[in-house]
């Protein structure tokens, strides 16, 4: 079960819901137009795959000719419910699909229908999907990127599976369709959506009606979900609208099969495809409108597959790096209405595009490589075109730690001003991609080779607050390879401590697109040891990403989740571990509520009330503790929250420095939340606090905020989640931007010290606070100030500037014992900064503005 969570996204358990469905074979009266059959010369060649590779590889060509005649569909169309015996139809990052959904295919295409039901989600923020189109991808260039296709708009609610009808079409093909149960809005009418599969068809047909009285009065575009990295636009001259997502190679055509004007995008979340009336057909209370619906690698694919044009393969090959999309563009050559005729390649240089016949002048470029073009003549059968590459601009990066082992780090390239000219940061991705993300390349295994631009560079090379980074300033000339080595010394001591992220976010979340792969890739190049998989709305799980990564060594981790509800931000809480269904809704967890109370208590109380850790994320203190609608009068805010919870987060650590004076002044005075949970703790309610960067994308995302746990084990293939939840409830627990830093409570009553997170009591108020922070070579604190009771103890504050002695410059920046005299009871908190200091640029040129800084929990003292 391992690899589900990253071929399919989360899954919904399988319910009877064959029984409930009608098959039957006719041809639907709803089917208007004929619709055109490919022969079989549409197909991609396989054969010329296959020989391309075997002249460079025959290993590869024999596991490429098995994999693809084993994974090779039938040429009949299918439509069947996902379950058991039938799971994993489509790969890509934004796949949504979950028992019990439908998977309508042949030899060309591949989609899924959501089950109908009320509580049909694709993700957190797409949701009443019921009956649409959630994940759509060609046979030959799996990539799904779909978040949703609404037929109607969502002005519909399909909510009963018992309406589903499917079956054989005559002539051959599949169909599938659904009536609605109510429209969102009470017009009196009612609504059916069918799609249709022809045999050979490389298009989903979708045909929606809408009857009674009211018909012809409702305006029903259809509308897509497709985020972030997409863009919208149409095909000129035609009825066809379609958004593209370059990168991640993935084109989505809807086209129109009546009236001739071009369609329009809305500018909403939810883009609604605005059609003219000449799209519809109205007859007799009824009103129709039939969307062919197409999966392509490019707008220019797209273009050649409505034209019937043969799938065109192109192998680029000596390209060089990690990911390096290779971009080919059509110079010369039948484009049709296609403005940008370019596409990138997947990562192993291969692409297939549909272009009609003619001679074309194709151009190949990739980072690091100087342009190349070639002319080709394209027939009207399938072919496969090579491209070779010159020399590439590249470094070759050899990371090792002090034993020689190959270790995961984190490689940032910066642009430098040698002389009178400049060379920028490279640019090698997306922050929502895995591998090379913006002027980041992250490896788990520290072995790599990156193209690049030739220029003057510095390279930084780290692994995490642990490890001294290395630099160093490289001249790199066009066409030549420079190879960077490295060894990174792990030289803070964080003996019985292990640093762990417990708070982020991938596509699964639904509010954003980075690829799950790239989260786990930054945590573990950022030194995170523990991390629970804290997806938005569905339970979910890192393990097959360590597994492809190769990498579970390095990172242990467990299922969890993320509930997010409203009122925002408050109503916000992680939990884990949970039990993990992948193939149910929401991954098998709870649903959200709009009582923030008893949201977070049916979180605690999931799985049967067995043992979890219950985070409340980024909350407003003052309306959880007094004022729930924020209006300034003192109604007891959610103050019952704190049952149910074990950890809070009190980010940023920076704050606790703050004076109530600066408190006051700020814009947000919610979002501080160190000083309002240190009075919380003097109020008698000790909850631990937490920092975690909540991060969505992979451009630094994770490793700039980390907390340190205390552990039995500093192996991570050792640590166990039933320790670690005993330990964050305790409240062992260091928060940081990157120093490390331990505190120990000294007493002649004691047998040994009284360490973060202990409680004891003592029969004197004098004893001795010891305080250790350590940095590596990039960072440094020049502040260290002792808490008593929420209230630095001006006696014991050290600084610098007024205790030069008390500072040095090695790995160890502080190491005192100070004497304290404490009230009756008491809670000490320690916490150091780097005043004007900055984490630089190992973090990023907007992370890395941060102070470092690192705050402890409390130590509870009593006194008889």
């Amino acid at each position: 079960m391992a690899a589900a969570s990253r071929y399919s996204g989360s899954r919904i358990g399988l319910h009877a819901i064959a029984s409930a469905v009608t098959m039957t074979q006719l041809s639907p009266a709803s089917e208007l137009l004929p619709m055109p059959h490919l022969s079989n010369d549409c197909r991609p060649s396989i054969y010329g795959q296959f020989r391309l590779l075997l002249g460079c590889n025959s290993l590869a060509a024999i596991l490429f000719l098995a994999t693809h005649f084993a994974a090779m569909p039938a040429v009949a169309s299918t439509v069947e419910v996902i379950g058991p015996t039938n799971r994993f139809p489509v790969t890509g990052k934004e796949t949504d699909w979950i028992d019990g959904d439908y998977v309508i295919k042949n030899d060309h295409i591949v989609a899924v229908i959501a089950r109908p039901g009320p509580v049909r989600d694709a993700n957190m923020t797409t949701r009443g999907v019921g009956a649409c189109l959630i994940d759509l991808s060609r046979i030959d260039s799996p990539s799904d990127q779909l978040s949703c296709f609404y037929p109607l708009g969502g002005r519909y609610q399909f909510h009963d599976d018992q309406l589903i009808e499917m079956g054989e079409l005559e002539g051959g093909g599949v169909f599938w369709r659904c009536q609605s149960s109510r429209p969102v809005a009470d017009n009196q009418t009612t609504a059916t959506i069918e799609y249709q599969l022809r045999d050979g068809n490389p298009f989903l047909t979708v045909i929606t009606t809408i009857e009674g009285k009211n018909a012809n009065g409702v305006k029903a575009n259809d509308a897509v979900r497709a985020d972030r990295t997409f863009r919208f636009d149409t095909l000129e001259g035609t009825t066809i609208a379609y958004c593209e997502d370059e990168h991640f190679r993935q084109t989505y055509g809807f086209e129109a099969t009546t009236g001739s004007n071009s369609p329009a995008w809305s500018k909403d979340r939810m883009r609604q495809i605005q059609r003219d009336d000449s799209a519809i057909e109205k007859v007799d209370g009824k009103t129709q409108r039939i969307t062919r619906v197409y999966p392509a690698s490019s707008p220019l694919d797209l273009w050649g597959i409505t034209q019937q044009a043969a799938p065109q393969t192109f192998q680029v090959v000596n390209a060089v790096g990690v990911q390096p999309r290779i971009k080919l563009t059509v110079i010369e050559g039948n484009v049709g209405p296609v403005k940008k005729p370019a596409w990138r390649s997947s990562e192993n240089g291969r692409s297939i595009v549909h272009l009609p016949s003619g001679q074309y002048s194709i151009r190949a470029e990739a980072i690091g490589h100087e342009p190349i073009e070639r002319s080709i003549t394209v027939t009207d059968s399938a072919a496969t075109h090579s491209l070779e590459l010159g020399d590439a601009t590249a470094l070759i990066a050899d990371i090792r730690d002090e034993n020689g082992k190959s270790i995961p780090c984190k490689m940032t390239v910066y642009g430098i001003r040698v002389g009178g000219k400049a060379t920028e940061d490279p640019n090698f991705g997306l922050d929502s991609q895995s591998g090379s993300v913006g002027n980041c390349v992250y490896s788990a295994n520290g072995q790599f080779i990156r193209s690049i631009p030739p220029g003057n560079y510095d390279v930084l090379i780290s692994r995490g607050p642990e490890y001294d980074a290395a630099f160093e300033r490289v001249r790199i000339t066009s066409g030549k390879r420079h190879t960077v080595t490295a060894v990174l010394k792990r030289v803070v001591d964080t003996t019985g401590w292990i640093s762990a992220e417990l708070h982020s976010h991938s596509s699964p979340s639904g509010d954003n697109t980075s690829d799950q792969l790239g989260r786990v890739e930054n945590l573990i190049c950022e030194h995170l040891e523990f991390a629970p998989c804290t997806e938005h709305q569905r339970i979910e799980s890192y393990e097959d990403q360590l597994e492809i990564l190769k990498a579970a060594a390095f990172m242990a981790t467990c299922s969890g989740m993320e509930l997010t509800g409203s009122p925002l931000p408050i109503n916000h809480q992680n939990a884990f571990p949970l039990k993990l269904n992948p193939f149910a809704q929401d991954g098998g967890g709870p649903r959200t509520s709009g009582n923030p109370v008893n949201q977070i208590a049916r979180l605690a109380m999931w799985d049967d009330n067995a043992d979890k850790v219950v985070q409340s994320n980024h909350p407003n203190l003052t309306q959880m503790l007094f004022d729930r609608d924020l209006n300034g009068t003192d109604d007891g805010g959610f103050a019952k929250m704190l049952d149910y919870m074990d950890v809070m987060e009190v980010h940023p650590p920076e704050d606790i420095f703050l004076t109530d004076e600066k408190i006051a002044k700020l814009d947000n005075p919610g979002k501080t939340r160190m000083k309002p949970w240190m009075d919380l703790i003097a109020s008698g309610q000790r909850i631990p606090g937490v920092v975690n960067t909540d991060a969505h994308y992979n451009f630094h995302g994770s490793g700039w905020l980390r907390n340190w746990i205390r552990c039995s084990t500093d192996d991570p293939t050792e640590i166990k989640t039933e320790e670690m939840i005993k330990r964050l409830e305790k409240g062992e627990i260091i928060m940081s931007t990157g120093p490390f830093m331990t505190v120990a409570f000294h007493h002649d009553d004691l047998d040994e010290p009284a360490g973060i997170g202990d409680s004891v009591t003592i029969g004197s108020a004098t004893g001795e606070l010891k305080v250790r922070v350590q940095c590596p070579n990039w960072l440094d604190v020049n502040r260290v100030e002792v808490f008593i009771n929420g209230s630095i103890e001006p006696s014991l504050s050290r600084t610098r500037k007024s205790h030069p002695q008390s500072f040095a410059d090695g790995v160890v920046k502080f190491d005192q014992t100070l004497p304290v005299e404490l009230p009756r009871d008491s809670f000490i908190i320690v916490a150091a900064i780097g005043e004007k200091m900055e984490l630089g640029r190992v973090f990023g040129r907007k992370s890395g503005r941060r102070p470092p800084v690192v705050v402890s929990n409390p130590i509870y003292v009593s006194i008889r």
